[in-house]
């Protein structure tokens, strides 16, 4: 019986390993993403009682922040990795389409760097097949509630 749940916890195990973050790879990247925003208005509330918000942006924003959303929902952000690392960046808001295009690189570490972003504290790495946005902050990547999941 010890001996079963000895299997049983190390596949539990194991199967903790394979979902973790992993590096990106240009392979990887072929196809069509879709950026998915996956917050509510709780995460933006949480966001604006950080210390280095001034008060009159916390007033405001928490003001707007379900027309934010409302928002969010009429806009459809999709990306293509494209050869000689551009990116196609197709904008889809409100019925009007634009298309953007930036750089991107994978760097040494195997993280996915947008070019365009000027915080050079994100980065983007695979997790359960979904490229997701982290942030470097003290030493430690805190996934952000953003990512990139292939469209085809």
């Amino acid at each position: 019986m010890k001996s079963i749940a000895l299997s049983i916890l190390l596949v539990l195990l194991l199967g903790v390993n394979v979902q973790a973050q992993k590096k990106v790879k240009e392979r990887d990247l072929k196809g069509q993403w879709q950026l998915v925003f996956d917050f509510d208005e709780e995460f933006i509330e949480n966001e604006l009682e950080q210390e280095d918000v001034p008060w009159l942006g916390k007033i405001i924003a928490t003001g707007v922040s379900g027309i934010v959303l409302d928002i969010l929902d009429e806009v459809d952000i999709s990306f293509e990795f494209q050869k000689e690392n551009r990116l196609k960046i197709i904008v889809d808001a409100f019925g009007e389409e634009s298309i953007e295009y930036a750089h991107w690189y994978i760097d040494s570490q195997g993280g996915l760097i947008l070019d365009d972003d000027d915080d050079d504290n994100d980065i983007w790495l695979f997790n359960r097949g979904k490229l997701y946005a982290y942030e470097k902050h003290h030493g430690q990547l805190e996934r952000q509630p953003v990512f990139l999941e292939r469209v085809y």
